[in-house]
């Protein structure tokens, strides 16, 4: 397994256990790992999940997400749990076995500032936001983001691009 695929599958685990993440679904979570890689994207310069991500009508994607999200749960670390709520339905992600995160002592303060920053807001609300993004806006749907413009956030697209 490469370390990138690592990093992903750890931070599916670590976002499924974290005391300042509330409600994860799965929309919640794609979210979340999509504003925790352009926060390292725009402090680093380079991403900590190497992933794509795919416009979809709710937000960008990572496009390894589903298939890391499933390998986890035929391992028995995580488990998906459909509540009704009324006409909605959500899929909450549940960690069983976080193990042993590969995140550095760097790494780690910039997911836990975005955890607390976001992980009690709602889907919703983080996909409206993910639609303010440069790369997102400049994405066609089903095709990829451009990594470049995720370096952008939309403070900085006040003109737009």
């Amino acid at each position: 397994m490469s370390l990138s695929t690592r990093k992903l599958d750890d931070l599916i685990l670590y976002l499924g256990s974290s005391p300042h993440v509330e409600n994860l679904g799965i929309t919640k979570l794609w979210k979340l790992i999509y504003f925790i890689d352009v926060a390292f994207l725009r402090e680093t310069g380079k991403s900590l999940t190497d992933s794509e991500y795919i416009k979809y009508d709710h937000g960008p994607v990572p496009s390894r997400g589903d298939k890391r999200l499933k390998h986890l749960g035929k391992e028995g670390r995580v488990r998906v749990k459909a509540e009704d709520y009324g006409s909605y339905r959500q899929n909450h992600v549940l960690t069983v076995d976080e193990g042993s995160p590969a995140f550095s002592t760097e790494e780690l303060p910039l997911i836990d500032a975005v955890c607390l920053r976001y992980g009690r807001k709602t889907a919703s609300y983080l996909s409206e936001l993910s639609h303010d993004e440069p790369a997102w806006i400049h994405a066609e749907k089903l095709q990829k983001l451009s990594p470049s413009l995720m370096c952008y956030g939309s403070e900085e697209d006040e003109e737009g691009l």
